[in-house]
């Protein structure tokens, strides 16, 4: 469990059995009691911060991704600027939702917390519904590269003069990795089209310092409960669909959002018909944990509209609410062959690009 509180020790040394690897032994040092807080609590809810359920911070991109993006409100710029291995992904942020999650259980079992925390591999992969192949091991350091190496960047206007103080933040502050031969593979050269024998690493254990910023918001709770459906949710936009709608939605029977600030949201800067198509797949698809969503095109530009799984509640809402005649025209997962073969009404000139 974690670090005592009788003050620091001196440095034990442990051996370290590899998985998979009989008598196979390495020598590491254990922390410092009170360095480092050991994720390996059971039972644990998954909890999201806020700020980034609000703000895009994390590329909606499968593959390696070096855009610098800008989320603007008012006069607050939030700027993300990719490193050269590319911007944190949907996926890589399951690691600080890891994190997240076992601080704020240990704080409620008033067990001590750090921002350096120590993770067994099998426990985050097993956690987050990764699986435990090696292609899940092998992912995690670049997932940490990642992390390590994407800056945010904010500008906070202060004073009467509001002048402008740009701060700048990586996810993580560090990270360090205990890791072991596996298993030889073969690749081949492209230029050369001759074999190549290669070792690949397994990444047993990690410790990671999560940024001030993270940690100070999950001090003060600033956090919600996410469905653990949440981890099967394989298409990116899914991912954001659901914590958008987990913020803005929350417990209400429906919430709506014009089609092109939820583009904001979400983190796309594609054309709004772009963004039409990937609502309806996502419409299509009906896998977002608590919710479904629906598309009313009758709006100009489209609503987004986002509603409970509980029938009973949104019946009750539409009813109060007299939107039930309304809610039949939308597009939704339960009246696909009406709506797809429905003709689209034209939009007014210059309504959509």
């Amino acid at each position: 469990m974690n670090a005592g509180s009788n003050g620091p020790k001196a440095p034990k040394k442990s051996l370290k059995k590899h998985a998979n690897k009989p008598g196979n032994f390495i020598e590491i040092e254990e922390p410092n009691q009170g360095d480092l807080f050991l994720c390996e609590l059971a039972n644990w809810s998954i909890k999201d911060d806020i700020a980034s359920m609000e703000i895009p911070l994390y590329s909606l991109a499968k593959q390696k991704d070096t855009k610098i993006r800008e989320y603007r409100r008012g006069n607050k710029i939030v700027r993300i600027i990719p490193s050269s291995v590319g911007a944190a992904t949907v996926f890589d942020k399951d690691l600080l939702l890891f994190i997240a999650s076992q601080i704020i259980e240990a704080n409620n079992r008033n067990l001590p917390v750090s921002r350096t925390v120590q993770i067994e591999s099998f426990d985050f992969l097993l956690g987050t519904d990764r699986g435990d192949g090696n292609g899940s091991y092998d992912g995690i350091i670049g997932m940490l590269r990642r992390l390590r190496g994407t800056t945010i960047e904010t500008n906070i206007p202060t004073g009467v003069d509001k002048v402008t103080q740009t701060e700048g933040f990586s996810m993580i502050d560090g990270f360090k990795v205990l890791s072991g031969k596996a298993r030889d593979t073969i690749a081949i050269d492209r230029k050369t089209g001759k074999s190549e024998k290669s070792e690949k690493e397994k990444v047993f254990r990690f410790t990671v310092t999560i940024s001030e910023w993270l940690f100070n918001s999950l001090m003060n709770y600033e956090v919600l409960t996410l469905d653990r459906g949440y981890f099967k949710l394989s298409r990116p936009t899914d991912r954001r669909l659901y914590e958008i709608a987990r913020k803005h939605c929350g417990d209400q029977a429906m919430w709506k959002i014009n089609i092109d600030l939820l583009a904001e949201k979400i983190g796309t800067d594609r054309e709004r018909f772009k963004v039409r198509d990937e609502i309806r797949r996502s419409i299509e698809a009906d896998e977002i944990p608590q919710y479904r969503v629906a598309l009313d095109p009758s709006a100009t530009p489209d609503d987004v509209v986002f509603y409970t799984r509980d029938s009973r509640k949104l019946s009750m809402e539409l009813i109060r609410s007299n939107k039930f005649d309304w809610f039949q025209t939308l597009e939704r997962a339960d009246n696909l062959a009406q709506w797809r073969r429905k003709p689209k009404t034209p939009k007014p000139e210059n309504a959509d690009v």
